[in-house]
């Protein structure tokens, strides 16, 4: 039993993180101790569902539909109680009041168990009529409920899928499984993050299994023979472009409304938003920002040019602990000398790769070449020369890549790789697309919870994105420098869609437009990852790249290999 000696109000224990605690130790971790979070189906049924009972609630005084629940004649109200002596505090959906007996009900999207067989949390085995995890939120509730004065002997379960209503009494057993619960969230803020599970059924319907990486994790330590796709190969959000300058994106209901400055308008919904990316004289307001990050979107300022100028996201609340492991990590020599060889050979690699599928005669040499310095680049035994390595394979790569443009008609110009400012079409495309790839880096690196300004290859500048600009080295010639041959050689842009002045080359309004779908053709596109072997976009490669990263950072994996093409 635990002593009553009160708690701390800032280390509380919901009721809704015993439930993750039952569910899975690492789940709760992630959410609990990480600060990570993710939407699933279930999650955001669950919240519309709320958002309807709380606007039902401000014209009646039933806030259920008789057709969607069983309790529609029932007076019900939205309560927050804390426990000090438990450490415990919850939100509840539902409390309803009875004469002098009160009790809280759970309105659960999926479906009820069986009933076949019992539950087990901890050492303790639960009836079989509710979930385990949905067990252990319901005992918080009632012992909530009971600690505040309230007469509560039984709660309610309510199962959408199944339409049933389960009722869960107040007992020593759940009780004594609550306490357990409880000293087991507690433990796990104070430990490393638990091992994933093995090949469990919970992680297939889990919200943050792709954030999890369950299977990949225990593939890449040996524990499993394939990994199973537990996440949608593609995000069903994208990104939302501002480039029209005087357009205005402000807030209206659940979509934020993008008005041009002719006066046309149009709507998209905030679930359907990953990121907002906002170019030169472009405005947003303050409410439209405000409900944004609180959504998890990120929102990236741009000039004209494509020069990124901030980034806003929500507050660094997420996984503090893996930056410390970051900041620990990279101050170490060994460790970025180690990492650094990995990006570099994997950049060299992907950059002959690329050449030896567009070109098919008089590359031997280059070919050889790279090869050469690709294996040199993972036994180089410093920072400076891996860099000396790096730019001998660009001299190189660059010598060919302009050799792959063929557009259909016309020619259009790539004197050399140069940039600040660019001086053709092909180094304007290029440069703004690593920009793009930039954003999308730093976007991943942000929501895993790393700081993308302290990386362990690109020098440490004020203001510079060293991380993002490490993590994107492997992935120029994937991304960028293969939308670029393909948008020249299909002929979608052309020489005539650029100005050029004086050392300087610049997009035409409807060029900038086309180059970004182009770019956004290809992050979008499914390859067959290499090592996991299904098949998700570039942008889902992004996030799973700097998870990796962390995982290695925190030192749940021995080792991080960035993404090499066949």
């Amino acid at each position: 039993m635990m002593e009553n000696i009160g708690h701390n109000p800032d280390e509380y224990i919901t009721a809704r993180g015993l439930n993750e605690v039952a569910y899975c130790p690492r789940l709760y971790h992630l959410m609990y101790v990480q600060g990570l979070f993710d939407d699933s189906v279930d999650t955001l049924e669950g919240k519309a569902q709320h958002s309807r009972r709380r606007s039902r609630g401000k014209n009646s005084e039933n806030l259920e539909d008789a057709r969607e629940t069983p309790w529609s004649n029932d007076k019900i109200k939205d309560v927050i109680l804390s426990d000090p002596d438990l450490g415990i505090t919850g939100k509840f959906d539902i409390v309803v009041s009875k004469g002098d007996a009160t009790f809280p009900i759970e309105d659960k999207h999926g479906p009820a168990p069986h009933g076949s067989y019992p539950f087990h949390v901890g050492p303790f085995e639960l009836p079989p009529s509710a979930w385990g995890n949905d067990q252990m939120q319901m005992g918080a509730q009632i012992a909530l409920l009971r600690a505040n004065g309230y007469q509560c002997e039984y709660g309610k379960i309510y199962y959408r899928k199944s339409n049933k209503l389960v009722e869960i009494y107040w007992s020593e057993l759940l009780y004594n499984a609550l306490i357990w619960s409880v000293e087991k969230a507690r433990q796990l803020h104070k430990e490393a993050m638990p091992e994933p599970l093995i090949d469990s059924q919970k992680c297939l319907r889990c919200s943050l299994n792709h954030i999890c990486l369950p299977d990949e994790i225990q593939y890449l330590k040996g524990n499993i023979e394939e990994p199973r796709r537990l996440h949608p190969g593609r995000s069903d959000r994208g990104i939302l472009y501002l480039t029209t300058p005087g357009s205005y994106l402000s807030k209206n209901g659940e979509n934020m409304k993008v008005t041009l400055p002719d006066g046309r308008s149009d709507h998209i919904p905030i679930k359907e938003i990953e990121h907002v990316c906002i170019f030169g004289n472009t405005q947003i307001s303050t409410q439209a920002l405000s409900v944004l990050v609180d959504r998890g979107v990120s929102i990236s300022y741009l000039t004209t040019g494509g020069w990124i100028c901030a980034v806003v996201t929500s507050v660094l609340k997420q996984n503090i602990a893996v930056r410390k492991a970051q900041f620990l990590k990279f101050s170490r020599t060994d460790t970025c000398l180690r990492l650094a060889q990995s990006i570099v050979s994997a950049k060299i690699a992907n950059q002959r790769t690329l050449l030896r599928r567009n070109r098919k005669d008089n590359i031997k040499n280059a070919l050889n070449e790279l090869k050469i310095f690709c294996q040199k680049a993972k036994t180089i035994s410093s920072l400076d020369s891996l860099r000396g390595i790096e730019g001998i394979s660009s001299r190189i790569y660059w010598e060919e890549y302009h050799k792959l443009l063929n557009p259909p008609t016309g020619t259009i110009e790539m004197n050399g790789r140069n940039r600040r400012p660019p001086q053709d079409p092909v180094n304007a495309m290029l440069s703004y697309g690593y920009t793009l790839l930039l954003r999308d880096f730093y976007s991943a690196i942000s929501g895993v919870g790393m700081d993308p300004l302290y990386g362990f290859y690109h020098q440490l500048v004020p203001g510079r994105p060293s991380l993002a600009l490490d993590l994107m080295e492997p992935f120029r010639p994937l991304i960028v420098d293969s939308a670029v041959l393909r948008a020249v050689n299909e002929g979608s842009i052309t020489q005539a869609d650029f100005l050029s002045t004086q050392g300087c080359c610049l997009f035409k309004k409807d060029a900038k437009y086309k180059w970004i779908s182009a770019y956004e053709r290809r992050i979008d596109k499914l390859v067959t990852h290499p090592s996991f072997g299904y098949r998700l976009s570039y942008r889902r490669v992004f996030y799973i790249e700097a998870r990796l990263l962390s995982r290695f950072i925190e030192g749940e994996i021995n080792e991080y290999s960035p993404l090499m093409t066949r």
